[in-house]
């Protein structure tokens, strides 16, 4: 979407039509950046482009904050190494007055990147005021909330989620793992059910995480279970072995929790 050029100095506005088009030919600048950041990809070379374009452009015209945004969002299609550019360019932009919905979701994915999930909350809950459906956003703040552990939040958002786009695993996964955290136990199976049918398969660590469901119900046989069959996916997966040792031991399975033991310091070691 185009944004109107800005407003020309008072004294050029008496001077008539005319030379008001002549003045936007001659200092036209760059266009806002959508408010839909799928409209606004690039690739890498693309990015390049577009860095060098803005670069040069603002030389010469340093307060404008829409070659500032493209600048940022160009730094941004160039990846995780270009997000401290980005974000520096983002921060210009704003000072001086860019407004782009836009600019909240790359600020939010950014944080993310950089391990700072609170600013990244922050900015995520404010572009989905822009865009309350994006689903992929709504993930994002559900994923970051519950790192966060702020169960009850994601909970809700999980649940919410699940009714409107009931075919994405992984939402099913991460929302059985919230459930668990808040104490829906059974509700966590369902999840996990719905995640492995979906999937095929639950993803790495799902059938420990379908353990550890159990184990809280107070079924240690078929946490095991459980356990075992993640280790004969995933033979190095620590978590099932040290939750397995512990469920062996509280069977008075001692010689078993030894055998197990031996394995997790073997892959301490390494």
């Amino acid at each position: 979407m185009k944004e109107p050029p800005r407003a020309w100095d008072a004294s050029l506005i008496a001077g008539g039509v005319l030379l008001a088009g002549l003045t936007l030919r001659a200092y036209r600048g760059f266009d806002a950046p959508s408010g839909r950041p799928e409209l606004n990809r690039q690739s890498p070379q693309e990015a390049e482009i577009a860095i060098s374009s803005a670069k040069s452009f603002l030389n010469s015209n340093p307060d404008d904050f829409n070659a500032w945004s493209q600048l940022a969002i160009a730094y941004f299609n160039k990846g995780p190494d270009s997000y401290a550019d980005a974000l520096n360019a983002l921060d210009k932009a704003r000072s001086l007055g860019a407004t782009s919905e836009s600019l909240f979701y790359y600020a939010g994915v950014m944080y993310e990147g950089l391990g700072l999930p609170e600013y990244a909350v922050n900015e995520l809950s404010k572009y989905l005021r822009h865009h309350p459906e994006d689903y992929e956003t709504q993930i994002r703040l559900a994923n970051l909330l519950a790192q966060q552990k702020k169960y009850e939040e994601a909970y809700k958002l999980y649940q919410a989620l699940s009714k409107k786009v009931s075919q994405d695993p992984t939402l099913w996964f991460n929302f059985g793992i919230v459930s668990k955290e808040k104490g829906d136990l059974d509700g966590a199976l369902v999840c996990f059910n719905k995640s492995s049918q979906l999937g095929k398969q639950l993803p790495e660590g799902g059938l420990f995480q379908e353990g550890e469901v159990y184990r809280l119900k107070g079924s240690d046989d078929q946490a095991m279970a459980l356990y075992q069959q993640e280790l004969t996916l995933h033979p190095q997966f620590l978590p099932a072995l040290t939750a397995l040792e512990a469920a062996q031991r509280r069977k008075g399975l001692f010689k078993e929790a030894r055998l197990t033991r031996t394995k997790i310091a073997a892959l301490k070691t390494k």
